[in-house]
């Protein structure tokens, strides 16, 4: 299917400004660490590209709902993922857990409390 030229510069422009307004609010919400990741740190920008995040953030909440805190509070007008570690796991896990590492490897840091 045909693409408008420009839309890529578009959607680049409504995550570079989705980006801006998310991290302002990252400090009320306890975040400790948040590594951007995926599309828009390699510059592969594509009409579904979304804002991947890595966080850090003290929480008990099991593994698997600690994504939807922030898919609550994070009001987005484009699509947003989160993997959330507490600060124990990241430290533990970044050096031994492939994925992980990768991420934080080739992810950009955008917020350290």
């Amino acid at each position: 299917m045909p693409m408008r030229v420009g839309f890529i510069q578009f959607r680049r422009q409504m995550l570079e400004q989705q980006l801006s307004e998310t991290m302002d609010v990252f400090p009320t919400l306890g975040i400790e660490k948040a590594i951007l990741i995926g599309d828009f740190v390699s510059g592969d920008i594509s009409p579904s590209s979304t804002l991947d995040f890595i966080f850090v953030h003290d929480t008990d909440r099991p593994f698997g709902r600690r994504a939807d805190f922030f898919s609550y509070h994070l009001d987005a007008q484009v699509g947003m993922t989160y993997q959330v570690y507490t600060p124990e796991e990241f430290d533990q896990l970044q050096e031994t857990l492939p994925a992980l590492y990768s991420a934080c490897k080739q992810g950009r840091v955008v917020f350290d409390a």
